[in-house]
């Protein structure tokens, strides 16, 4: 969300024509299913023959041969790096919208009285970007919650070493289809349908506030 934010804001100042080709590169990626998406990570990541080892050997000249899905450290941050690369796009559409609802007048007015560029960002274009900032983070938590393919591929259904990349998505496949324990497997699925209720209750009460504010 963070990236995403900041690819808006430069987009949004910086790039005065061609707005929506950017909106239709960054959106490419959710053209690709996670899985198939988690696949090419796969061959990127391989111990055996992947590109990342071949690049490393050429480096180095010695062939390596170092088991980044297997790795414990290195699990977690390459489900992340997916995770960026398709949800970026989508993010960065939100944040645009919201900025281009934004009236240049305050920006225009706010440069004639010498703001400057931080003070604008950090006291006119977060606030009033707010709305889209908290739709992005609910949106991104409950995606979190229920996240599933990605590191389910990437682990091939394991969850990593010592469950590393296990999310709760996948904790629930295991608990009610592979060890056949439907009881917890069922706790654990009212937990994430609890969290979702709550999140999305909670983003309406913020949406709520703040629509009153700015009637205020």
């Amino acid at each position: 969300i963070s990236l995403a934010l900041v690819l808006s804001v430069a987009i949004n100042e910086y790039v005065a024509a061609g707005k929506t080709y950017f909106r239709m590169v960054f959106l490419v990626p959710l053209l690709v299913a996670p899985a198939i998406a988690a696949v090419v990570l796969r061959l990127f990541f391989s111990a055996n023959g992947g590109l990342v080892n071949l690049l490393t050997g050429a480096v180095t000249g010695t062939p390596s041969y170092f088991d980044w899905l297997g790795s414990e450290a290195w699990i977690k941050p390459l489900v992340v790096l997916l995770v960026i690369w398709r949800w970026t796009g989508w993010y960065i559409i939100i944040f645009l919208a919201g900025l281009q609802s934004i009236s240049r007048d305050i920006y225009e007015a706010a440069r004639m009285d010498g703001v400057g560029r931080w003070a604008i960002l950090s006291r006119i274009t977060l606030p009033l970007l707010m709305p889209s900032i908290a739709f992005a983070v609910i949106t991104a938590t409950l995606g979190g919650l229920q996240m599933f393919d990605e590191p389910f591929v990437l682990t091939q259904g394991l969850g990593g070493t010592n469950n590393s990349a296990t999310t709760v998505g996948m904790y629930l496949y295991a608990t009610a289809f592979t060890q056949l324990n439907f009881g917890l497997g069922s706790a654990v699925s009212w937990y994430i349908f609890a969290a979702v209720v709550v999140l999305t209750l909670a983003y309406r009460t913020l949406m709520r506030r703040t629509n009153a504010g700015e009637g205020a």
